[in-house]
C-alpha cells in the first residue's frame, strides 16, 4: 500500500517537471516570435451590429523576462480598412496599421498577469490576450 502512494507521488512530480520545462511560443519560428494578420470575417456587419475582423492569434503565452517579437500584419487591400494592435499599462503600445501595411515590434515581458490586445476599430470583436507566466 506504501508503494501506491509513493508512485501517486512519483507521478505528481513528473507532472510538474513536465509543465515547468514546457515550451512556450508559436511553433516553427523563432521562440517568443509571433505572426498576427488582421482578417475579415465573411459576414454582414450591418446586420450583426458589431464588427466581424479578428487577430488570426488569440493568444500569446511567455514567461517573465522573455523577449518578445511580434510581427503585425493587415492584409486588407483597401488603405482605409485600418487596424491597430493596441495593448495597455503596464505595456503601453499601440501598432496602427493602414490595409496593405504590416510592421514588427519588440518588448520585454517584465510583468506576470494576462493582458487584452485589441483593434480600437473593430471592439469588441477584435481581441486577444498575452498570458505572461512567472
Amino acid at each position: 500500500m506504501m508503494f501506491s502512494n509513493l508512485d501517486e507521488k512519483i507521478e505528481t512530480v513528473i507532472d510538474h517537471e513536465k509543465i515547468e520545462n514546457m515550451e512556450i511560443g508559436a511553433p516553427g519560428v523563432d521562440k517568443n516570435e509571433f505572426y498576427i494578420f488582421t482578417q475579415e470575417l465573411n459576414a454582414d456587419e450591418e446586420k450583426i451590429g458589431v464588427p466581424v475582423a479578428v487577430f488570426s492569434l488569440t493568444e500569446i503565452v511567455v514567461h517573465k523576462g522573455d523577449n518578445v517579437t511580434i510581427h503585425f500584419i493587415n492584409p486588407a487591400e483597401e488603405p482605409e480598412d485600418r487596424h491597430t494592435f493596441t495593448l495597455d499599462s503596464p505595456y503601453k503600445m499601440n501598432y496602427d496599421l493602414a490595409g496593405g501595411e504590416s510592421t514588427t515590434f519588440s518588448f520585454t515581458a517584465d510583468t506576470v498577469g494576462t493582458f487584452t490586445y485589441y483593434c480600437t476599430y473593430d471592439l469588441p470583436s477584435m481581441v486577444g490576450q498575452l498570458v505572461v507566466l512567472p
